[in-house]
């Protein structure tokens, strides 16, 4: 139950990740650089959402 709670999680973070990476690259100051690499935080979620989906549907 808990890596179902982790990948709905993971779910979640990835999505608003990727909104916000699309955010961030129409924004109209292209100099206005925030702190947060969305990105990153996208493929790290994806990653674990791999992880713990595999880990659900092999249980």
């Amino acid at each position: 139950m808990s890596l179902a709670l982790l990948a709905g999680a993971a779910l979640v973070v990835a999505v608003f990740a990727g909104w916000r990476a699309h955010r961030r690259t129409r924004r109209s100051d292209p100099d206005a650089v925030g702190w947060v690499d969305w990105t990153m935080v996208q493929m790290a979620a994806l990653i674990a959402l791999a992880i713990a989906g595999y880990a659900v549907l092999k249980a």
